[in-house]
This record gives structure tokens, C-alpha cells and sequence, in this order.
């Protein structure tokens, strides 16, 4: 007899997504047998149940503590939805007493570790039904007492009730286990991050900047001779592809003060519409004296060859600025 109770014992395990209910949570390791057998006796037709009123399948886990002996743990439950109460010790069996709305509930003690309940009528708004579970064992807390009420989003479709202390080891499992699900969610997303912010050629195919047509490059040799605001370019090479257009300025800083160019603006020689453009560099900002390459880049249009432009480069105030007048690119 105790070897068939033993058999007979719920286990809370959850392996994957499964259908149950009509509804998607894991599914519990319950003998089989006994686990139809309770669906047939509270009526419940497995295949086309759906959560009520679309309302949300929940599972919860509950601990009961010493110091919250008799303070009612809430269940969210429905009407025409089953609600299983797993317990991680014994339940006193016949001990386990339903409030005052006995006839609009279906109640069945399947195991000394398994209850199930379902409303067959909905309740009101601020109703409160109470589930009072004695334990056998004689431990503290000597009972768990539900409050069963109604709530309007979610259900209560599986609880794992943990009475007993967890041991360390326990603990550190389940920490293990969050943890390893953590890392393999970190390797995807850096994945995803990878792939969507893909650079190079690879981040030009995708952005539809570069295609079989490819892009022509040429370095440009008419500059201006003298510089202004102390910033000269000294080489200039212009790329262009489908829909944008890139110059790689190497620009000197031949005044006092650092700079750092942040926008730019190319605008038609023979007056038009400017168009803005970003601003890429190493070096955190140009210092007295000293090199750097600038990349200006507008998007957004074709360029047609032999574009005439006027360059302007500008700093966060404005106050300094590269003006090249007249490029044709």
C-alpha cells in the first residue's frame, strides 16, 4: 500500500509548453490515470476549454512562512477553469474544509499533494471564498488558507505551495538553472545585436548602399590654398554609391585651440537646397598642431558625377568652421 502511495505522488517538474486546458503553461507530472480521472470528475472537457473570458493562464509559486500563519494566500480563479494546488508536504485529506460557496464550486482532493478546484458560477466583485488545507505531519505552519477571489486579466492555473524549509542545495540548483537560461538568452540577443548592427560591406548590402553597381572613388586636388579659421584640408578623396555619397577629408588644425568638427553641410554651388551630413572620426577632437582624417557622409540621394559642391564643416558652437567654397566631386 505505501509503495502505491508513493506512486501515486504528484511531482511539480514542468517539461516544456504543452496543450492543457485549451490553454499553453507546463504541463504537471501527474500519474496519468489519476490525472484524467480528476478532469472527468470535475467535468472538465480537456480539449475545448479555453481560459476564461481570455483571461491570462498564470503559474504561481506560494511559500507559506510561521509568521503568516492564518493570513489568507489570494488565488485568482474562474469560472469554468480548473486551478491545481500542489503541495511539497502531505495534506490531511479529509481536513480540507471550502467556505460557505460550496455548491458553486467543484472540488476534488486527488492526492495528499495535488488539489484541484474549479467555479462553476462567477463571483462577484470583491468576493472572497476561503480553501482552509490542514497539513498531516504535524509541522508548522499547520494549515494554508486560500482566499479565492475573482480577478478580471488572470487565472491561477498552477500553484506550487512550499511549506517545508529549502535546503541549499535546492537553491543553488534553481539559481544554476536561472542562470544557464540567462546565458543562452545573452549569447541570442548579442547575436541579434551582431546582425543588426552589421558594419562594413556587410552593413552597406543590408542598408541597400551598395549593389552591383558598386561606387566610384577619385581623390579631388582642387582645395583651397589658404586655411580658414586655421583648419585647412590637405587631401580630400570622394566616394560615391547608390543614394550617398562619403569624403575623407585629412584636416590640420593650425590654430591654438583644439576642434572637433560634429555637423556638416553640402550645399549646391549655384544656390539650392543644403543637405546635412554626419561626421566621423578616431580621435576625440583635432588638437593645436595636429592631424586627423574626417569622414563626411549625406545620404538620401543620388549624387550625379561631376556634382559641384560647397563644404562646410562646423564645430558644437560654430564659432570655428572649415569652409571648403567649391568642390566638384
Amino acid at each position: 500500500m505505501r509503495r502505491k502511495r508513493e506512486a501515486l505522488r504528484f511531482h511539480g517538474t514542468c517539461y516544456g509548453q504543452r496543450r492543457f486546458l485549451g490553454g499553453c503553461l507546463p504541463v504537471l507530472l501527474v500519474f496519468r490515470p489519476l490525472l484524467l480521472l480528476s478532469l472527468l470528475l470535475l467535468g472538465t472537457n480537456v480539449t475545448a476549454q479555453e481560459p476564461s473570458r481570455g483571461r491570462e493562464l498564470v503559474q504561481r509559486r506560494v511559500t507559506l512562512s510561521q509568521s503568516a500563519t492564518g493570513k489568507p494566500v489570494e488565488l485568482h480563479v474562474a469560472s469554468g477553469s480548473l486551478t491545481a494546488l500542489e503541495f511539497d508536504s502531505p495534506v490531511d485529506r479529509a481536513g480540507v474544509k471550502l467556505g460557505d460557496a460550496k455548491d458553486r464550486f467543484e472540488l476534488i482532493v486527488a492526492t495528499d499533494r495535488l488539489i484541484m478546484l474549479k467555479p462553476t458560477g462567477d463571483m462577484g466583485t470583491g468576493e472572497r471564498v476561503l480553501l482552509t488545507v490542514p497539513f498531516a505531519d504535524g509541522m508548522a505552519p499547520a494549515r494554508a488558507v486560500f482566499a479565492l477571489v475573482t480577478n478580471a486579466t488572470q487565472v491561477d492555473a498552477q500553484v506550487q505551495v512550499s511549506r517545508l524549509p529549502r535546503t541549499a542545495e535546492a537553491v543553488q540548483a534553481e539559481l544554476d538553472e536561472v542562470r544557464a537560461a540567462c546565458a543562452g538568452k545573452n549569447i541570442e540577443l548579442e547575436a541579434l545585436r551582431a546582425r543588426s548592427a552589421a558594419t562594413g560591406p556587410s552593413g552597406m548590402l543590408l542598408a541597400g548602399m551598395l549593389d552591383i553597381d558598386g561606387f566610384q572613388a577619385k581623390e579631388l586636388t582642387d582645395l583651397p590654398p589658404s586655411p580658414t579659421d586655421g583648419l585647412k584640408a590637405e587631401r580630400v578623396k570622394a566616394f560615391r554609391g547608390t543614394g550617398w555619397v562619403a569624403l575623407s577629408l585629412e584636416i590640420t588644425n593650425e590654430g591654438a585651440v583644439a576642434w572637433t568638427p560634429l555637423e556638416a553641410r553640402l550645399s549646391p554651388v549655384g544656390g539650392g537646397r543644403s543637405r546635412a551630413a554626419t561626421v566621423a572620426m578616431k580621435e576625440p577632437r583635432i588638437a593645436p598642431g595636429g592631424k586627423a582624417l574626417v569622414v563626411v557622409e549625406a545620404r538620401g540621394e543620388d549624387w550625379p558625377e561631376g556634382s559641384d559642391r560647397r563644404v562646410e564643416l562646423r564645430d558644437s558652437t560654430g564659432a570655428r568652421r572649415l569652409l571648403i567654397p567649391y568642390l566638384v566631386f
